[in-house]
């Protein structure tokens, strides 16, 4: 009796992780091929998160998720702003979406992180690797998209407050309902968090010529915030062929330096977006998509003495586009569309009078995929896309992907091309900055758009308790734009590689439930590129073991332990035949996070960030801003 018992337990075990693997699998996407799709048939290599992993990692922002969620995702700090690199490629070659739409504003090529409430997001995809075929300029080194969410009950509500004792405060308020004629959900947030300084414990260690050469131990002063967003989503059911999507946003963020300069002037931000979309089913096979979006962001200087404001800083992008989609003969799909994009740019940093000045460039497109599904086990696709802009005439990009499934194993491999446009930014900066000294940053008129070559190809192994996935990626960039350094004239400007610039990047991840409820993760990248000055750490890992019970458990919290580590890198410059290189240790992070369900639809959260208290000895463009070990408590009410 026993022997049956223990094995109808398992039996049951074993059928609810193979359904919940299936939930997974069938999972609906839309970002690798601009189509809806079930994840296991998707011919490109792409992951996803979804609102309850990002529940359950009960991370702090959106930052930080990407971080401690994926190993191939990494951020160095430059005064304590972040750079990401994604699969060796940093900030301008990843296309961050928001609905499908594309992002203003940037600071060192990185979008404003703090703008995406992480509480709104109903799942993130992700495609590692060239999607310019789809998605054009910086998208070479991939897309990640930001799915909001809708309201899905008659009514809903949620209010969240954390407070971290690094005097971090994070709110969060929503509201929605869903009716016939559609839905409306109104999502909110505030948050605020003193500024804090990193001393150095040990002078920076550069080497020129194999020469020792200390620095000066400094403060690296890391910026406090106050940041609030509002953003409502309606959507209306105009007839049951014709859905409209509309996504107004505003948000503000007032950034204190923390420095002896901030008591007299502080950065902020606004930022403020509309999007409309609208999906007209035209058959049973066929559907038009029309959208239109506005993004404009800027920045201000606050003289605080004075009360006055003084803008230094917009970008705006202006985005309309039409997209058909249609299924041929049951089983293969056909994507077309048409874009048109105006970015524009006001900055003072264009002259050296320090005066504003514009500048702005557009860009015209039209693109096709098409999906062949030749069998149950085999899918093939093909894509083509021609972008003509304004400042460098037409360039067309090409992909060819396939998927193919034999048991338990998926296949995935294909060729792709990929580009990037100089941006405005880097075609006409001309300014002083007065950091160190100060220098001259110089734009190039003479740029040339960067062209790349890759091959990519996954695995995936998926059983009802395991799961693995290895990827890598080959990419050959030519006229790679990177910044040249003099130092005897003091002054940086953005220069084309001569060469190729050759990048291979590998990535491995498992996953393993032995029961319900317990599940452990990994993964480890690694990336490599031939040019001798890079901002990755070649290698990186990150761990996870979680224990959730049953949802309808209450009191019985879930226990969370998960980590990073970053391996060490040197970091090679070379200016006026003198070659310097400066070496970064490695470090790890480690994070507990513990979370009860209580009655009222209560949530208890609590937990320890940086558990082991690493702080970085020398503080630089590419150590860790930790300040040490910090504490964490929230709450979170919702029906």
């Amino acid at each position: 009796i026993i022997v049956v018992f223990i094995t109808f337990c398992n039996l049951q075990i074993f059928a609810q992780e193979k359904k919940e693997k299936e939930i997974k699998l069938n999972e609906v996407i839309v970002t690798a091929t601009r189509t809806e799709k079930n994840l296991k048939d998707v011919p490109i290599t792409v992951q996803v998160v979804t609102a309850e992993d990002i529940r359950k990692s009960q991370a702090t922002d959106f930052q930080s998720f990407l971080e401690t969620e994926f190993s191939g995702i990494n951020f160095t700090y430059d005064g304590g702003m972040p750079n990401i690199n994604m699969m060796g490629f940093g900030g301008k070659y990843v296309l961050f979406l928001l609905d499908g739409e594309r992002m203003a504003g940037e600071t060192f090529d990185n979008i404003d992180y703090d703008r995406i409430n992480l509480n709104n997001i109903e799942r993130i995809e992700i495609i590692k690797g060239a999607s310019s075929s789809l998605y054009g300029s910086n998208a070479l080194g991939g897309v990640i998209n930001i799915i909001t969410k809708n309201a899905k009950k008659p009514f809903e509500a949620g209010l969240e407050y954390q407070y971290n004792t690094s005097k971090n405060h994070k709110t969060h308020l929503s509201l929605g309902t869903k009716r016939k004629w559609g839905s409306v959900l109104l999502s909110s947030f505030y948050n605020f968090r003193e500024p804090y300084v990193l001393e150095d414990k040990e002078p920076l260690q550069t080497y020129e010529n194999g020469r020792l050469v200390l620095s000066t131990k400094s403060k690296l002063h890391i910026a406090g915030f106050t940041n609030y967003g509002v953003s409502p989503k309606l959507t209306f059911n105009i007839s049951p062929k014709i859905d409209l999507t509309l996504t107004p946003n505003y948000y503000f963020s007032e950034r204190n330096a923390g420095t002896e300069n901030s008591i007299k002037v502080l950065d902020r931000y606004y930022n403020y977006t509309t999007s409309l979309k609208s999906n007209i089913q035209l058959s049973e096979d066929k559907k038009l998509s029309v959208s239109g979006a506005f993004d404009r962001y800027q920045k201000f200087n606050f003289y605080r003495l004075l009360n006055e404001e003084e803008k230094t800083y917009q970008n705006e992008l202006w985005r309309g586009a039409a997209q058909y989609n249609q299924s041929l003969w049951g089983k293969h799909s056909l994507v077309a569309g048409a874009e048109v994009l105006s970015d524009d740019l006001l900055s003072f940093r264009f002259n050296n009078t320090g005066s504003e000045a514009h500048q702005d460039a557009q860009s015209y497109t039209v693109f096709t995929q098409q999906e062949w599904a030749f069998s149950s086990v085999f899918t093939l696709v093909t894509g083509v896309r021609m972008d003509y802009h304004s400042l460098f005439k037409e360039f067309f990009t090409y992909r060819l992907s396939g998927l193919l499934k034999v048991d338990d194993f998926s296949f995935r491999g294909g060729f792709s091309t990929g580009f990037r446009s100089p941006t405005l930014k880097e075609l006409y900066t001309n300014w002083f900055h007065p950091w160190g000294g100060g220098f001259q940053i110089m734009g190039n008129k003479n740029l040339k758009p960067e062209k790349s070559n890759n091959i990519t190809f996954s695995v995936d192994y998926n059983r009802a308790k395991v799961n693995i996935t290895a990827m890598t990626q080959l990419s050959v960039v030519k006229d790679k734009i990177a910044y040249q350094w003099s130092r005897a004239t003091d002054t940086i400007q953005y220069v084309n590689n001569s060469g190729n610039t050759k990048i291979i990047s590998s990535e491995i991840s498992a996953t393993y439930r032995p029961v319900k409820g317990l599940r452990f993760k990994g993964s480890y990248a690694y990336y490599h590129t031939n040019q001798q000055r890079s901002e990755n750490r070649p290698h990186t890992v990150t761990w996870k073991g979680e224990y959730v019970p049953s949802s309808d458990v209450k009191y019985v919290p879930n226990v969370i332990v998960s980590g990073k580590y970053v391996s060490a890198t040197t970091i090679y410059e070379t200016s006026n035949n003198t070659e310097y290189y400066t070496y970064y240790e490695p470090y790890a992070i480690w994070r507990l996070q513990l979370s009860s369900r209580l009655p009222y639809h209560l949530t208890l959260n609590a937990g320890i960030d940086n558990l082991f208290d690493y702080v970085t000895k020398t503080s630089s463009f590419y150590s860790s801003i930790s300040p040490g070990r910090t504490y964490f408590v929230g709450v979170k009410w919702e029906i």
